[in-house]
C-alpha cells in the first residue's frame, strides 16, 4: 500500500499552527515570524518528510527560482569552465540552473531563449554563438534579467567578457620578447567575434614591433564542425601539418584555444618537431588540462570562471534592483608561463 503523501496541512496540524503561517515559513516569505516558530515548523518538515509543492508555488509567483544558461557547446572545455563558475556561485543562492546547448545554431539559440522565457525563469546568462543577431531584446520579457558572457552582442544587456584583443597582444608580445619573429596564428573559422579580436590584437602587436605578418602564417580551419569535443584538437593537428610543410616554417605559433594548442603540439610531434626547441606554442584559456600535458602549455588565462561568477553577481543585483544601468565588464587576461614556449 502506497504511503500517503504528507501535505502542508499535515505539517500545520502537527505544529498546531495555521496553514498560512507554515506556508510563509516553508516558502521563506518576507513576513515577521518568531525564530522559535520557524524552528518548530522546520523540525516538523524534517520529521514528517514533507516536500513542498514547488510547481504550485512557482505558478502562484508567476516566476521560477531558476536561471537559464545558454552556451554554444557544453563539451567545449572553455564553456564548461564558465558554467562551473556560474554553478559555484549559484550553489547556495536558492536558484537552480537550466542548462541549454545551442550547438552554435542561431535559430536553435533563439528558440531556447523563447523557451526559457516561457518557463518563466528569473534570469538568463547567455554566451552567444555570434555577435550578429536578427532579433530584438523585446522578445525577452522585461522581468527576466539578461547577462551575456564571452562576447558582446547588439542587444541591450549586461555583459561580461575578457579583453580578447589584449590577449592576442600579450601572446604575440611574449613570443617577440623570446626572440621569435616568424610567428603563426592558428584558428577555427572566425565565426566568433572573440577569435577575430584575438587575431586583431596579435597582428597589431606584430605591426607595432615592425613585423609585417606573413599571410602564410595566418591559418584558419576550413571546417566549422563541432559535433564532438575533439573539434579544436583536430584542427590543431591539421594546422600543425600544414604549417610544418611550409618552405620557411614558423618558429612559434599562437592558437586560439588551449584545446587547439594541445592538438598543435601533438601534430608537431608527429612531424618530428620538438616543442619548444623547434617551435614554441601558446594557447588561450588556461584550462586545467594545460598544466597536465607534456610540455605544459604556456597560455593566456581568459578568466572563464571569473566570467561566470561575475555574471551571477550582476544577475543577483538585477534581481534585487531591476533596471540598473547596464554593466559591461572586461577582465584583463594574464599570461601563464609554462614549458611550451
Amino acid at each position: 500500500m502506497a504511503k500517503k503523501k504528507v501535505t502542508i496541512n499535515d505539517v500545520a496540524k502537527h505544529c498546531h499552527l495555521s496553514i498560512a503561517t507554515v506556508s510563509r515559513i516553508v516558502n521563506n516569505l518576507d513576513y515577521p515570524i518568531s525564530e522559535k516558530t520557524r524552528k518548530k515548523v522546520m523540525a516538523a518538515v524534517e520529521e514528517l518528510q514533507y516536500t513542498p509543492n514547488v510547481l504550485g508555488r512557482y505558478l502562484k509567483q508567476n516566476q521560477t527560482n531558476e536561471v537559464g544558461v545558454i552556451v554554444p557547446h557544453i563539451s567545449n572545455y572553455y564553456y564548461s569552465e564558465i558554467v562551473a563558475g556560474i554553478n559555484d556561485s549559484l550553489l547556495h543562492s536558492g536558484y537552480s540552473v537550466l542548462l541549454c546547448d545551442s550547438y552554435r545554431n542561431p535559430r536553435f539559440e533563439k528558440k531556447q531563449i523563447l523557451s526559457l522565457a516561457a518557463k518563466k525563469v528569473k534570469g538568463i546568462i547567455w554566451s552567444p554563438s555570434s555577435s550578429e543577431l536578427t532579433w530584438e531584446r523585446s522578445l525577452i520579457p522585461e522581468n527576466i534579467a539578461l547577462v551575456t558572457v564571452d562576447q558582446p552582442v547588439r542587444l541591450l544587456s549586461h555583459s561580461v567578457s575578457t579583453h580578447h584583443e589584449e590577449g592576442g597582444r600579450i601572446a604575440a608580445r611574449y613570443l617577440l620578447e623570446k626572440g621569435h619573429t616568424k610567428i603563426a596564428f592558428a584558428s577555427a573559422p572566425l565565426t566568433a567575434r572573440k577569435y577575430q579580436q584575438q587575431m586583431d590584437g596579435f597582428l597589431q602587436e606584430l605591426k607595432s614591433n615592425g613585423i609585417e605578418p606573413d599571410p602564410a602564417y595566418i591559418r584558419m580551419s576550413d571546417s566549422d564542425r563541432i559535433s564532438e569535443n575533439t573539434y579544436e584538437f583536430d584542427i590543431g593537428i591539421r594546422l600543425a601539418n600544414s604549417l610544418s610543410r611550409l618552405p620557411s616554417p614558423p618558429t612559434a605559433v599562437v592558437c586560439i584555444s588551449d584545446t587547439m594548442a594541445i592538438g598543435m603540439i601533438r601534430g608537431l610531434k608527429t612531424r618530428g618537431l620538438r616543442v619548444p626547441e623547434d617551435i614554441a606554442v601558446v594557447g588561450f584559456g588556461n584550462l586545467a588540462v594545460a598544466d597536465m600535458v607534456t610540455p605544459a602549455l604556456t597560455t593566456v588565462d581568459q578568466c572563464m570562471r571569473n566570467i561566470g561568477t561575475k555574471a551571477v553577481e550582476i544577475l543577483m543585483k538585477e534581481f534585487d534592483t531591476p533596471g540598473l544601468p547596464l554593466e559591461n565588464i572586461l577582465f584583463e587576461p594574464q599570461l601563464i608561463k609554462r614549458e611550451s614556449a
